[in-house]
């Protein structure tokens, strides 16, 4: 595969945010009495903005909560984990090394269920803000993955200075609805980090860290015929 974009979803993909969402979540509902076990958050919750989440977590079991109080659950959640963020936050492992290796040989851009004020924080912080050529963030969007409108959008504002092409764009993606979301624009997509088995075989590859990637070793992942002829060979 000939790849010259690459876009990130910036939870467990640049950022390594997983426990810290869990933790924020499981806060929040343990404010309305409700326990989250991290099996639950992990199955059911990982990969989604924090009121869908809560309504994952909540699914067949739990308390009903009616729309005023999810609304509570998510704003409580986005809180508590700013709190955690503001004590600060690393890169993902092999995330800075990836990004320095690809800037100047594809465009890079970040399409996340996170919110912009986080993203920018982090990026901000890392000194990684201007290697992006577009970030679109959970402000940005009505529907939240795995809906494709945020790779909708990626494409639209790349487009102002030159068109990406699918074809050419790899998304790297930490859970099932992102890969769902790159899969519906027609995107080949990594997924990234510890996803479980079963989930991972959604993705066109999976990587349990960007720890020595690089883009042509991302690109030769997704690549079909590279595929087919290792697959002849062996």
């Amino acid at each position: 595969m000939r790849c010259d974009t690459l876009l990130f979803e910036f939870d467990g993909v640049l950022a390594d945010t997983h426990a810290m969402r869990r933790a924020a979540l499981s806060r929040s509902l343990a404010d309305d009495g409700v326990a989250l076990a991290d099996a639950t958050y992990d199955a059911r919750c990982a990969g989604f903005p924090p009121r869908e989440a809560a309504v994952a977590a909540l699914a067949g079991e739990g308390p009903r909560l009616d729309d005023t109080a999810l609304d509570l659950v998510a704003l409580r959640a986005e809180r508590y984990f700013a709190e955690q963020l503001g004590r600060g936050l690393s890169l993902a492992p092999g995330a800075r090394e990836l990004l320095e290796g690809a800037a100047g040989r594809a465009r890079l851009g970040v399409v996340t269920r996170a919110a912009r004020r986080e993203v920018e924080f982090v990026l901000s912080l890392a000194g990684l803000e201007a290697a992006f050529e577009c970030v679109v963030s959970a402000d940005d969007v009505r529907s939240p993955k795995p809906s494709p409108e945020a790779y909708q959008q990626a494409f639209e504002r790349l487009a102002r200075r030159r068109p990406a092409l699918p074809a050419t764009t790899l998304a790297l993606e930490d859970a099932p609805p992102g890969v769902i979301a790159a899969h519906a624009h027609k995107l080949r997509c990594v997924a990234v980090g510890p996803v479980a088995s079963f989930h991972a075989v959604r993705a066109d590859a999976h990587l349990r860290s960007l720890v020595g990637q690089s883009l042509d070793s991302l690109a030769a992942l997704v690549d079909p015929e590279r595929s087919a002829a290792e697959r002849a060979a062996s």
